[in-house]
């Protein structure tokens, strides 16, 4: 397997996560009030747009255990996102992108420009509020005290309608 398709299936598993955990939160009875559904709206949203990259590669069977945070997820997201964009850039990525995957020089422009997008977009969701729920097979349990959201989601901040 190619670097290229190596970085878009770790991103694509990490993107699996974040969809499970916005699930579980969405689930919780502390995150399920009204003041969450726009945070768990904005992981929704931004977690579909990694999709502009990761419908290349199905992620991979992960069970996941352990206790997750919006946060780390985020940050371990953000070196995906440059390891791909590096795969992109280098000579084999390019080929890989061509022959593997059928990707022309514009349809490799177009993910850049908007892997490059995401990463933004995971910059504000970021500065947000940090949960943490520890997530399994049968339940999720928040590990952090209730804390109101702020008002606003991140396509506000992004386009500063405060």
């Amino acid at each position: 397997m190619s670097e290229l398709a190596d970085a878009i299936g770790q991103l694509s598993t990490s993107q699996e996560l974040l969809n499970e955990f916005a699930r579980q939160m969405e689930r919780h009875p502390m995150y399920s009030k009204p003041t969450y559904q726009e945070k768990i709206n904005d992981l929704r949203d931004y977690s579909n747009g990694l999709s502009v990259v990761t419908y290349l590669v199905p992620p991979q069977k992960e069970t996941p255990a352990g206790d997750f945070s919006i946060a780390t997820i985020l940050r371990e997201q953000l070196g995906l996102i440059g390891n791909v964009l590096a795969a992109f850039d280098s000579e084999e990525g390019q080929q890989a992108a061509t022959t593997v995957f059928g990707l022309k020089d514009a349809d490799r422009r177009r993910i850049t420009m908007s892997l490059q997008g995401m990463i933004e977009l995971n910059n504000l969701l970021r500065q947000e509020e940090d949960v943490t729920l520890s997530l399994s097979e049968s339940s999720a349990k928040a590990t952090t005290p209730p804390v109101e959201a702020k008002k606003g989601g991140f396509f506000k901040k992004l386009f500063g309608g405060h």
